[in-house]
């Protein structure tokens, strides 16, 4: 037994170094069942749960998002010598993030027109939801996958999205899972339904998470839904969420152009204070005008306090000697405070030579 474990632990290794893409998953050590979905999907996955207790796992393909986007386990991950993300994951272990990313890692990810579902389930009922680029090799020693064919893209998020709506606590926690797997499909289909779990009504949770990815995967579109909501939301949870979206999405100079206005033009001071932050961590020195206006400019202290923070949060070379500007010269006796703490908390040199100078005194 314990050279077939083994065997089954090198043979992964093997198909990760490799880093082939087809249209089936690379698993190893599964005893596959094929079973089509012409029927449609729901019915198909409730056939398999009822002559099958399980655990077991259901899978199928779906078309993905356009771009290079490598979903595997992080700590397992390999590279090939012309830089191709390679990866294995074990299907039954939660003990590894499958996670998707862009150019992670510094590898170069396969440009496929595919992705995988992958759903355990039990008792009949779906558990944990799992997303596979076409690169990542899966373990799965001695674990019953039926492979799903035919599977029509629109039912495939229809059945995602219906499974959000069930309300135990097991199914809250894999909310996230569920909604990345939605958004890495492509077409309008996708786009509709994070449309749908993004408005307000939904639980905040989902909610959030939908933020995120409607965001960070549906570029100008996700943006303009995004900005929509943050004009007209009063949820302060979701509009820090939302800004962080906005934050990540993939039309830079726009969403960075975005942050600036929403820092100095929203009328609800979080806001202000959120877009500083995130204008501090995306854009570095271009971002020190508007945050510097801030602070001289905002009528709330708060928000003024938050700028300082986005200061230090900028690269040491560019944030430190605004810091050590705002100490010296600002006439706001809570700025310079707020200055000289964040200057205290960043272990610089320079810092250190501006605290000394002021004790000296």
């Amino acid at each position: 037994m314990r050279l077939r474990n083994v065997m089954i632990t090198v043979l992964a290794a093997v198909a990760a170094t490799e880093c082939w893409a087809s249209g089936q998953p690379q698993l190893t050590g599964a005893r596959l069942v094929e079973r089509s979905a012409k029927a449609g999907v729901q019915p198909a996955i409730q056939e398999i749960m009822k002559a099958d207790k399980g655990p077991a796992w259901i899978a199928y393909s779906a078309p993905v998002i356009p771009g290079e986007h490598h979903m595997c386990c992080y700590n397992l991950a390999r590279m090939k010598g012309n830089s191709a993300c390679c990866g294995s994951c074990r299907l039954d272990s939660r003990g590894h993030d499958v996670s998707f990313f862009d150019h992670g890692g510094g590898c170069k990810a396969t440009l496929a027109s595919i992705f995988f579902v992958f759903m355990q389930f039990e008792n009949g009922s779906i558990g944990q939801v799992r997303a596979f680029s076409t690169d990542c090799a899966i373990d799965a020693p001695g674990l019953t996958v039926y492979w799903l064919q035919d599977v029509e893209p629109a039912q495939s998020i229809a059945y995602l999205e219906s499974l959000l709506k069930q309300e135990d606590s097991r199914r809250r926690a894999e909310n996230d899972e569920i909604l990345s797997a939605i958004a890495l499909h492509a077409g309008t289909q996708a786009n509709a339904a994070l449309e749908r779990l993004v408005q307000p009504g939904q639980p905040s949770k989902v909610r959030g998470q939908a933020a995120f990815w409607i965001g960070s995967t549906r570029a100008g579109h996700g943006l303009d839904v995004l900005l929509a909501l943050i004009k007209s939301d009063q949820d302060r949870e979701f509009l820090e969420q939302a800004v962080f979206a906005v934050s990540q999405n993939e039309e830079h100079e726009r969403a960075f152009n975005e942050l600036i206005r929403l820092a100095r033009q929203d009328p609800r001071h979080d806001v202000r204070e959120h877009s500083l932050f995130w204008l501090a961590q995306e854009a570095g020195q271009k971002a020190a005008g508007t945050i510097t206006d801030a602070i001289e400019n905002d009528p709330d202290t708060d928000v003024k306090k938050k700028a300082v923070f986005a200061l230090s949060e900028m690269p040491r070379e560019e944030g430190v000697p605004l810091l050590i500007d705002q100490a010296r010269k600002n006439r706001n006796p809570v700025v310079r405070k707020e200055a000289i703490f964040w200057l205290g908390q960043s272990d610089d040199p320079r810092a250190l030579d501006f605290i000394a100078s002021i004790l000296e005194h």
